[in-house]
């Protein structure tokens, strides 16, 4: 069956060639591999903090191989042999972009798909804070060793740059497990038969990433309603729990099989970083690595079935709880989740399905948490059903 789909995939690209030009389908192909979704390189933003030249323990890194990174150092830029100019206030970022590759570069992405030319490689590019594009670093390179806690962009084959997702420090050391050794292959990145539909239909449907500079914000509600307005202030200044700031060393994505049972060890297959599920990439934790996540509460307008039941302050209303993100002086910079469930509260932790799906599953802890590698904890009470059992729950400083 599938020696006969790829006939089918190399027939229909034969045939797009006879339909419409070769750069109308490598524009196709370049313009699905952005939209994928497959890469999260592509829709992160990399601040000063997240960027590091390194020295690795081996070239390039075989799959599922635990890889070293060491003598953390900061980020170069080939252009002009230096340090990365992260701007006036140090909040530039950088960001990989996926590009032609018309000269056959070393570890380009060949399409393994339908067997044409069209070369793809991955570009650096730096951004001001607000979004606007400052330059090019790196016209081509390839990415290495990609895993749980980052990838490594080798600038143009010559300086190695590690793109961190977790919190590092200069001259420092990382050993992690590598899922990807290069990617190397177009199949690595867009799905055989979404290619196929997208030639045949000239057009790609998936969306394109939102814009990173655009990123949706989800401002808190405006509460209008003075008594509403006293209601929500006096939860703040009286609950332990909304007071409390998570930094991104204390919340994590917990890959999770079953919900909590009381009483009992909960345990997690796995522990990713945080993500955010307004815009479906990691946390963005800022410039300086020093933003934090609080929940906000909100009157209920609409029957939901996440809402908890006032038992507290009498007012016969339902409250929604927001997981916002703010700067480290208590700036506002966006909503990560506008509500969702709370589950498996114990040992001073628990975790928040965001928007109730089952996708995120937001551990909130002050325990010694390891990315990639399991854990559990000892939950208490398995879930919430009235605000008092969330306001007055006392997370570990």
């Amino acid at each position: 069956m599938k020696k006969v789909f790829s006939l089918l995939v190399i027939s229909i690209f034969s045939l797009s060639l006879f339909g419409q030009p070769v750069n109308e389908t490598a524009q196709i192909m370049l313009t699905l591999a952005k939209r994928s979704g497959n890469l999260p390189s592509l829709y992160t933003k990399y601040y000063k903090v997240k960027a590091w030249s390194v020295k690795q323990s081996k070239p390039v890194p075989a799959k599922y191989e635990t890889w070293t990174l060491s003598d953390f150092q900061p980020a170069m830029d080939l252009s002009t042999k230096k340090p990365i100019d992260w701007g006036v206030n140090g909040d530039r970022y950088v960001v990989v972009n996926i590009v032609p590759d018309h000269n056959n570069r070393p570890y380009h992405v060949r399409d393994d798909l339908t067997g044409s030319a069209n070369n793809l490689t991955f570009s650096l590019e730096l951004y001001e804070f607000d979004g606007k594009f400052v330059k090019t670093i790196s016209k081509w390179g390839y990415l290495l060793g990609s895993g749980y806690h980052g990838v490594v962009y080798v600038q143009q084959g010559v300086y190695p740059t590690f793109l961190s997702g977790v919190a590092v420090e200069k001259g420092g050391k990382l050993t992690y497990k590598v899922f990807n050794d290069a990617k190397t292959r177009l199949s690595d990145l867009v799905d055989e038969y979404e290619l196929v539909t997208a030639i045949r239909n000239k057009k790609v449907e998936r969306e394109d990433q939102i814009p990173l500079q655009l990123s949706c914000t989800f401002p808190p509600r405006p509460v209008y309603d003075a008594q509403k307005t006293a209601i929500l202030e006096k939860m703040k200044r009286e609950s332990p729990f909304l007071q409390m700031k998570y930094y991104q060393n204390g919340v994590y994505d917990a890959g999770k099989r079953d919900f909590p049972k009381p009483n009992q060890k909960w345990s997690f297959w796995n522990m990713f970083i945080a993500s955010d599920i307004a815009n479906r990439c990691p946390v963005d934790w800022g410039p300086n690595g020093d933003r934090y996540l609080q929940f906000d509460p909100e009157f209920e307008e609409k029957r939901n079935y996440s809402a908890l039941e006032d038992d507290l302050y009498s007012t016969g209303k339902r409250f929604l709880f927001a997981l916002r993100l703010y700067e480290n002086d208590g700036r506002f910079v966006k909503t990560i989740s506008s509500y969702g469930n709370f589950f498996g509260f114990g040992e001073g932790s628990f975790v928040f399905m965001q928007d109730a799906k089952n996708e995120i599953a937001s551990f909130f802890t002050r325990l010694p948490v390891e990315i990639d590698k399991p854990f559990s904890y000892k939950v208490d009470k398995r879930t919430v059903t009235k605000i008092s059992e969330l306001l007055l729950f006392k997370p570990v400083q």
